[in-house]
């Protein structure tokens, strides 16, 4: 009698270890996955809205985004080491060797790792040895991130039609980008900073087309690159969305 109580409180006893160890994982994995860090690289032709969903990301999701061209400008403008070897470059028509410009996005990176907040990097890597480089780096000195990347997928002759009716705030520190189609840029005034609204000279039509034609051949061999080595690539068809519908997207499938 004084044995089956015994083995029946053993089993009792059994069971709620188990029931807990059980509840303990459920309760972590949301944790962990919370928890988990992201770069997201955004791909897409010049005019298909990167720069713009980048943009909503920062504002909505409170997302960390980098632009190349634009951190470039923030070294040249503090003079730092990376900022004169840009200039030195940039001064005499030449382009940015790979290493320096990995080295100052390593750089900009690590400096950002001590938050959880998700990364985009907007249009980069540029080139395949930039992706290679970078897929070593975060491979070997950076493992605790997950590398997302989205490729934004519209026509040709959409890319075309959007940027010939675009027009940029000259204002160098605001940059806005509108179509002509726009309400808000019908006065020619920029409604963000209050300068004028520009037409950039090589947004023609001859110089959109090879433009796409150039990024579409280098962004085959970049993506080819991750294919090899089965990295993701995940698509979204943008073709006659707005940016709100492209945000929406993109949130569906994060």
């Amino acid at each position: 009698m004084a044995r089956a109580i015994i083995f029946k409180l053993l089993l009792i006893s059994l069971a709620i270890g188990c029931i807990w160890m059980i509840n303990r994982n459920i309760t972590k994995q949301p944790n962990q996955l919370n928890n988990k860090k992201i770069i997201f690289s955004f791909f897409g032709a010049p005019g298909s809205g990167k720069g713009t969903l980048a943009e909503q990301c920062v504002k909505n999701l409170e997302y960390q985004t980098l632009s190349t061209g634009n951190l470039c400008r923030k070294h040249i403008a503090k003079d730092t080491k990376i900022g004169k070897t840009i200039k030195t470059f940039t001064s005499q028509g030449k382009l940015v060797p790979d290493e320096v410009i990995i080295e100052m996005v390593t750089t900009w990176l690590k400096e950002k790792s001590n938050t959880n907040k998700p990364i985009i990097l907007d249009g980069f890597p540029r080139t395949k040895t930039q992706a290679e480089m970078l897929n070593k780096i975060l491979k070997n000195e950076m493992p605790e991130y997950d590398f997302r990347i989205i490729r934004l997928v519209i026509p040709k002759e959409e890319i075309v039609e959007r940027l010939v009716n675009r027009i940029v705030c000259e204002n160098k520190k605001c940059q806005a980008v509108y179509n002509t189609s726009m309400p808000e840029a019908k006065s020619g005034i920029c409604p963000k900073c209050g300068s004028k609204l520009i037409k950039r000279e090589d947004d023609t039509k001859e110089v959109i087309e090879k433009r796409f034609e150039v990024y579409q051949e280098n962004e085959n061999k970049i993506l080819n690159f991750y294919r090899s080595i089965g990295q993701k690539i995940e698509e979204i068809n943008i073709s006659k969305l707005s940016p709100k519908e492209v945000f929406e997207n993109f949130k569906n499938i994060i």
